[in-house]
């Protein structure tokens, strides 16, 4: 007996670990199991395709993995070629000569930055070309000891790290923060002092998600202290000082080069800049320095370097353009007096939501964008013309000292010149610009030529509210000529651009003036500075009192020039550009049921973000709300100011997760068979039958009609990188994936979900390369930097082939979030400070990828620009602002693929952020705005939201949110949020008919997506679809269930036999 007491002592050990990894771990599997499912290449329903070469509805033009890696390669190496920036070239620093010998220094001259951190980042190691080698092929001889020395250190050595999880050039670890210090001049070998035709130093920083730059800055009113630092912003004792400053050995290196740039060793310093954020550029200037050429070069991708060796020699004449302003120094930014992570006052009175990464609660967190529509070089170029003409309040202001290179900006090996010209009105509501640009250099070139426009800054505008900035860029190309040649560009600019947001009286977009003085200009510029300077040239030869004295010239770019400026006087209207064409048809279409919305509830265009304006939320008391915006009219008293806000009970009240209305609305129909009936197909109602037609076609409420309740939800419940399948309707699994710049994952990778719609060519024509992982493109701010929007929609179409491959049918990017401040972690994703020139390139990148049927999710929308407390940080900004700026970039994107796609299926993903106090995924404006006003048709899916809990999937849903990715939910059909509301939606199959409605809406985009991508590839009537469940989820509570059993018996067992043998034991002691 005592050994049957020992084994079932075993047996209940046992049992019990076993129930016990089981009942803890088994709903941890079951609440992840998309992603589980998806990383192991587990199926959650299979097709049967019966397709044959007709129903391929989008095909490669490669034959094989090999033929579109060399073609990826080829637009890595042409972006670079396309979008860097030569910003300075004095003393015939470049082109270098072919066998030139040079020096490179710093730790990046080896660690190169290829491309930053985070879970859409791509392959920052295979294949990649370093800097030596790209430099070495384009012809020069560099220093191989300097290299092999760089090679042989340990990188992390020369950096301060917040944290160690990341590599410095590239890689997938969120959270990984870099201050470099590098090498200091006295550590380097002797050959730093080999005599060279030119030293070569590359600075170089990176950062990525969920985390930004470190950064301490005292502004320049010499008070105000901006501090990022992981868990201790603003904490000043914990500082280790700024990633945009050099570092104290990097100074040491310029001064060594200079030194040996005095005794003749060096004929030349030229600096690489290495970073997508631009560095504060006041060292450039330097005499100290004595550098003679700076080239910014972004994140360089895998093949970068080879494009940045035939720049340096001249086979590739520069032609990109900044797509931010470049600070001398962030001091003078007014961004960041209100940026990075401010607490509110009382914030205890706050009830504490989902966290970070970091389990600190987010929603604590506030910044306003105090700016307003001033960003950048918005901000630079309108003081500096209200400086120059005088205005009242506009305070000192030195452009040189602030500005080291304007937006736009950029330096050629070609000399261009400007003339004639040409404004046409057209019928249509747009404008043609065009002028000739002559190449005067000897040397064949490539310009960019943009077009700005300046709003006339009205008494009515100050009375009202409105703000106008000196110059905003609204067209452009890009346009070759042949040295000694002169060749007309031709410019396509929109009127609907030149209304400006009323968000205080008329509460819509404005054109126009009561006075006839007041006058809209058009003018052709080099970049953003030289085309205030054409205005004021053009004023000042009009009667505008124009200091000149006070003015500031770049030699390289312009003196400004008063015939390259157009000029038209609209009368006041608050009428034409209060709606427009989508808007006016979708209020035809009928309502989806009796008393419903129509496009959702929007006839015209109207404030939508009051309750994200801080000062109309009607949240934060009467005198917090009397802080104000930037405003044109008194620069002096509005700048700078840092906004406090103390947390009250009606912000907390704002932050709660409302609860799904109850009402008692008829829901929609579910499960009834209906059918497809044209021409001579005959057949029941399947999603494929739907490919092409238009949104709004009948034949949608016949497919919508099939699903049942069942399917609904489950098409909505989960989606964390896919789509999943409906049965009935013949809707297979569709496979995304994250991608800032492009597809990072290979069809082998267990990162991709396998769907049961089209899985990509690698796995059926060339299974052999089926691993291989698409190579990394260049930083978005590059992309931009191109001002080429033909080479954008090429470059589209390259990652739409590498998706299409790999079997990505849509793509969680790209990243159209506003580089706001330089320091944001993500700014490698994004393109730009200006909303339109986002738009730009988003939009056709985007078509470029449709063409493959690989559709695009932008992210995040929308004010999520940075990442410091990213998940609920409060973000609060005025209307303007909002539609000016952080929205017109999705606006002009949309538009873009609207012209360029049939059935366009653009979409977006929500940030984490709140907009004001809600949600960005629950504020409204994805429908309200995005939908209603920009014609948006593809679905919107949200940040990761696998336990977000503000982020709820049903408020999701109602505000137009379709799809979290991930599983909110869980495996628990009763999980709540933190305010007790249901995250699934079986919860709410009677008594919540809005709700049904919303969710049918949201199935309707979805699916409109699918069957417009390459997930029907394939596809045909006959084929079908059977969602099955893997066996793994039938065995986890199968085994959870059976280790309890076995455990509850063998502790039985145990107390039984213990019984016996205490009662023989007691027995015995009794004898």
């Amino acid at each position: 007996m005592k050994k049957l007491g020992l084994v079932t002592k075993i047996l209940l050990h046992v049992t019990l670990i076993v129930f016990g990894i089981m009942a803890v771990g088994g709903p941890i599997l079951l609440a992840n199991k998309g992603a589980i499912n998806g990383y192991f290449g587990i199926q959650t329903s299979i097709g049967s395709t019966n397709g044959s070469d007709g129903s391929l509805y989008y095909d490669t033009k490669f034959e094989n993995m090999d033929e579109v890696a060399a073609a990826t390669k080829d637009i890595i190496e042409e972006t670079m070629e396309e979008g860097a920036v030569l910003l300075k070239n004095d003393n015939d620093a470049l082109p270098l000569e072919k066998n030139d010998k040079v020096n490179m220094y710093g730790i990046a001259s080896y660690y190169t930055v290829v491309t930053g951190q985070g879970s859409g980042v791509g392959d920052a190691k295979s294949n990649v070309v370093k800097l030596y080698d790209g430099l070495t092929s384009a012809g020069l001889i560099v220093n191989s000891e300097m290299n092999e020395w760089y090679k042989s250190q340990n990188v992390n050595d020369y950096l301060e790290v917040g944290k160690r999880g990341g590599s410095f050039t590239g890689g997938g670890t969120q959270q990984s923060q870099f201050v470099v210090k590098d090498a200091n001049w006295n550590e380097l070998p002797d050959a730093k002092n080999n005599e060279a035709r030119a030293g070569i130093v590359v600075f170089a920083r990176n950062s990525g998600e969920a985390i930004d730059l470190y950064m301490d800055t005292t502004m320049d009113d010499g008070q105000t202290r901006t501090i990022i630092n992981r868990e201790h912003n603003g904490d000043a004792s914990r500082s280790v000082g700024d990633a945009l400053a050099l570092s104290d050995n990097e100074k040491s290196v310029l001064e060594g080069m200079k030194a040996l740039k005095d005794a003749g060793t060096l004929d030349s310093i030229i600096v690489l800049m290495n970073s997508a954020s631009p560095l504060m550029c006041d060292f450039i200037e330097n005499e100290a320095y004595g550098i003679d050429a700076c080239m910014w070069v972004g994140a360089i991708g895998t093949y970068g370097a080879n494009a940045i060796g035939r720049l340096l020699v001249g086979d590739v004449n520069p032609s990109g353009r900044t797509a931010d302003t470049f600070w001398a120094h962030s001091k003078y930014n007014p961004v960041y007096y209100n940026y990075g992570a401010i607490e509110y006052a009382n914030s205890d009175i706050l009830k504490g939501y989902q966290t970070t990464l970091n389990n600190e609660y987010d929603d604590k967190y506030y910044l306003v964008y105090q700016e307003g529509i001033y960003n950048g070089y918005k901000y630079t170029e309108t003081r500096y013309e209200d400086y120059v003409t005088g205005r009242a309040k506009t305070g000192d202001y030195d452009y040189e000292k602030v500005v080291t290179y304007p937006f736009g900006y950029g330096l050629s090996y070609s000399e261009f010149e400007y003339s004639d010209m040409q404004v046409t009105e057209n019928d249509d509501a747009t404008y043609t610009v065009t002028v000739n640009v002559t190449n005067t250099s000897d040397t064949d070139g490539k310009e960019v030529v943009q077009v700005y426009l300046q709003k006339p800054y009205t008494a009515k505008d100050i009375e009202n509210g409105v703000e106008k900035a000196a110059v905003e860029l609204i067209g452009f190309t890009k346009v070759e000529v042949p040295a000694k040649t002169t060749v007309p560009a031709t410019i396509t600019v929109r009127e609907k651009y030149f209304a400006a947001y009323d968000a205080n009286v008329e509460k819509t977009y404005v054109i126009g003036s009561d006075n006839a003085d007041d006058k809209y200009l058009l003018t052709v510029a080099k970049d953003s500075h030289d085309a205030v300077n054409n205005l004021l040239k053009y004023k000042a030869n009009n009667g505008v009192a124009v200091d000149t004295d006070k003015m500031a010239f770049n030699d390289r770019r312009g003196q400004g020039d008063k015939n390259l400026v157009w000029s038209k006087y609209f009368a006041y209207d608050n009428k034409t550009y209060s709606s427009n064409d989508f808007i006016e048809n979708e209020n035809t279409v009928p309502p989806a049921y009796e008393g419903a919305e129509v496009n959702y509830g929007v006839d015209g265009i109207t404030n939508q973000f009051d309750d994200v304006d801080f000062k109309k939320a009607g949240i934060f008391s009467q005198d917090e709300t009397q802080q104000v915006y930037i405003t044109r009219s008194d620069w002096a008293g509005t700048y700078g100011k840092k906004i406090a806000l103390t947390a009250t009970q009606a912000l907390a009240d704002a932050q709660v997760c409302a609860p799904a209305p109850q009402d008692n609305i008829p829901y929609p129909t579910y499960g009834e068979v209906g059918f497809f009936d044209e021409g001579e197909a005959f057949d029941e109602i399947k999603l494929i039958y739907l490919k092409g037609k238009d949104y709004n076609d009948p034949l949608w409420e016949t497919l919508l009609n099939r699903m049942t309740w069942d399917e609904t939800c489950y098409l909505l419940q989960e989606g964390l990188r896919f789509t999943n399948a409906v049965e009935s309707i013949v809707a297979p699994s569709s496979s995304q994936q994250n991608g800032g710049l492009g597809p990072v994952l290979s069809r082998a990778d267990g990162g991709l979900p396998s769907q049961s719609g089209f899985r990509g060519f690698a796995e059926t024509r060339d299974p052999e390369n089926m691993g291989r992982k698409p190579a990394t493109f260049v930083c978005n701010g590059i992309v931009a930097a191109t001002y080429n929007v033909e080479f954008m929609r090429k470059l589209g179409e390259q990652a739409g082939e590498e998706g299409i491959w790999a079997g990505y049918n849509g793509i969680y990017g790209l990243g159209v979030n506003i580089h706001r401040g330089a320091y944001c972690g993500r700014a490698f994703e994004y393109y730009s400070e200006d909303g339109f020139l986002t738009g730009m390139a988003a939009g056709n990148e985007a078509a470029g990828s449709h063409k493959l049927g690989m559709f695009v999710l932008m992210k995040h929308a929308i004010l999520n620009d940075q990442e410091t407390h990213r998940a609920g940080v409060n973000t609060w900004a005025n209307e303007q602002s909002i539609r000016e700026i952080y929205g017109r970039a999705i606006e002009v994107a949309v538009e873009v693929d609207r012209e360029l796609t049939p059935n366009s299926v653009l979409g977006v993903m929500t940030g984490m952020n709140r907009m004001g106090a809600k949600w960005a995924g629950a504020q409204g404006f994805c429908n309200k705005v995005l939908r209603a006003e920009y014609g948006m048709r593809g679905y919107v899916v949200s940040d990761y939201n696998s336990g977000r809990l503000y982020c709820s999937p049903i408020q999701g849903v109602l505000n137009g949110n379709d799809l979290p990715d991930g599983q909110p939910a869980g495996n628990d059909p009763y999980k709540t949020d933190k305010d007790g509301n249901y995250l699934n939606f079986q919860n709410y199959k009677t008594g919540y008919g809005e709700l049904a409605w919303a969710m049918r809406d949201a199935a309707h985009k979805i699916l409109y997506t699918v069957v417009n991508s390459n997930t029907m590839n394939g596809f045909t009537g006959e084929s079908s679809i059977i969602v099955v469940t893997p066996a793994w989820e039938i065995a986890v509570p199968v085994v959870t269930r059976v280790a309890m059993t076995l455990f509850i018996w063998s502790a039985a067992a145990f107390c039984i036999v213990w019984i016996i043998n205490f009662v023989k034991e007691r027995g015995r002691r009794s004898l």
